[in-house]
């Protein structure tokens, strides 16, 4: 699980500005837009280019894997006949360099219990619509770690929701 390369995926047009870095990405449309896919495919490329890497896979509700991203994710990998590369787990997937991706629900988070997830490169939080104000405000400033970034998929609910 040592040796890496970049990993080439076709990304739509829509999508190219999120393969730049930058703190916040996010990226919102309907069912079937694609968001979901684009951001497990890329997170599969970042743990392929970023030994090392450590990621955790965010909704606001999430009873047991099954409602995360990991199948999505999993799906990615052996798409891309890299299943000799990761470790997948039943909780979790180990990537390259002794990196990680988890999957956590932020509902029962605590400012202490969140601290866990410092010193991860990316969040990405998929259902965004559905995160709490509570949630964002845990969550934004214990993703620090320097060019970590946090990303938002989500389908448009309310205007007034948080994200």
């Amino acid at each position: 699980m040592t040796e890496t390369a970049p990993l080439d995926i076709q990304t739509p047009r829509v999508f190219a500005p999120l393969l730049q870095p930058a703190r916040y990405k996010g990226v919102w449309g309907g069912r079937g837009s694609g968001k979901s896919h684009f951001f497990a495919e890329y997170l599969v490329a970042q743990a392929m280019m970023r030994p090392g890497l450590r990621a955790v896979c965010i909704r606001e509700i999430q009873k047991s894997l099954n409602m995360s991203v990991k199948q999505l994710v999993t799906d990615k990998i052996m798409a891309h006949g890299l299943a000799d590369k990761f470790e997948l787990l039943d909780k979790e997937i180990r990537t390259p360099g002794d990196g990680v991706i988890i999957f956590q629900g932020m509902q029962n988070h605590t400012a202490d219990s969140i601290k866990s997830l410092e010193g991860f490169d990316v969040a990405w939080v998929e259902e965004a619509q559905s995160l709490s104000a509570h949630s964002l405000k845990l969550l934004r400033p214990t993703i620090r770690k320097r060019g970590s970034e946090i990303w938002f998929s989500w389908n448009p609910s309310h205007a007034e929701d948080p994200v």
